[in-house]
């Protein structure tokens, strides 16, 4: 085998055969590995990067940060809220499986994708907003929200 190889080394031929089926063993060594990755990659990336539970994180931390310092917040038939926050109107709603905001009734911005209903409540006293979402796929999410008025 030693001699093989010596003999390779002092062959200045150029590429050979004997090269290539080198680089073919390789490659074909580096392959299984990959086929031994590919499953374990896919599973912890299901596992840590679901897509609809970030766009739940985004909706509920943007939910949050628009019922901060509002004038008033109302709901109606508990499946829209409307915020009137420095003197702006926003309006929450589903429309086609899309929670979508619109901004002083002028056009639409995508919050949430393929919900089948959401549905929003307010505690006694109107400082907690519960919002309650069901998604096509049968998922269900719950969250409360602390809204905080404006002084004066």
């Amino acid at each position: 085998m030693y001699s093989a190889v010596k003999h390779l080394r002092e062959n200045r031929s150029g590429y050979t055969l004997v090269d290539a089926l080198l680089q073919l063993m390789v490659l074909l060594l580096f392959s299984q590995l990959f086929v031994l990755f590919y499953p374990w990659y896919e599973d912890t990336n299901r596992s840590f990067y679901q897509r609809q539970e970030l766009e739940w994180e985004l909706f509920t931390y943007d939910l949050q940060t628009y019922l901060v310092d509002v004038e008033s917040v109302e709901i109606g038939l508990s499946v829209s809220l409307h915020i009137v926050k420095d003197d702006r109107y926003l309006s929450i709603r589903n429309s086609n499986a899309v929670v979508r905001m619109q901004k002083e009734m002028q056009g639409n911005e995508a919050m949430l994708m393929n919900v089948y209903e959401i549905q929003f409540y307010f505690s006694d006293d109107r400082t907690t907003l519960t919002t309650k979402v069901l998604f096509k796929d049968g998922l269900r999410k719950e969250k409360d929200f602390v809204i905080t008025y404006v002084e004066g």
